[in-house]
């Protein structure tokens, strides 16, 4: 059964999101650090249930929680639900859980009248990319880095522009000449 997230679930989704964070740190220390998570404190997790733009589910069977789904409402040109987190437990993965919960997802989009609904898988994870895929998600763009020596990575200089980090080639004046 699929229900929304109550405070008196964060003893059993705590764990959850800290197994999730831990696949994120083995995967891209450089990004995540190993001590924190999104959701570490019930205090957290409660202003996170109380925000009207935050969507937080479980599937829960026999009165155990299985799988969680969790997701923002933006407004921006257009409204949409972002994806943070699908995530079931293993002894509960290949039943069709996170299809369930990720079709409520849509189907809550619908309700709010969203016009997409968008997400972001690191590329270690394969099986996630797949499992999206299949339920109708369409890559929107394809994210690049490089990583190297320092002395290399200096030639590139990241400005800010309102919100978003952009990375921009600084050119040498002997190389910008010989253009």
């Amino acid at each position: 059964m699929i229900r929304e997230l109550t405070i008196d679930d964060f003893e059993k989704v705590e764990p959850m999101m800290a197994a999730l964070h831990k696949i994120h740190v083995e995967n891209r220390s450089d990004f995540y650090s190993e001590n924190a998570h999104p959701i570490t404190k019930k205090k957290e997790f409660k202003a996170m249930l109380k925000d009207k733009n935050k969507i937080a589910l479980t599937f829960a069977e026999n009165g155990e929680i299985a799988g969680i789904a969790l997701a923002t409402i933006k407004d921006r040109t257009v409204r949409s639900i972002y994806i943070d987190a699908i995530f079931v437990l293993e002894p509960f993965r290949r039943r069709g859980i996170a299809t369930r919960l990720f079709r409520q997802m849509q189907d809550t989009a619908s309700e709010i009248g969203a016009e997409r609904m968008d997400l972001m898988v690191w590329a270690f994870n394969a099986p996630a990319l797949a499992f999206y895929k299949s339920l109708g998600m369409q890559e929107q763009r394809i994210v690049l880095e490089k990583t190297g020596e320092r002395n290399e990575l200096t030639r590139f200089a990241p400005f800010i522009y309102g919100s978003f980090v952009f990375v921009a080639l600084a050119l040498g004046r002997n190389e910008t000449e010989e253009r």
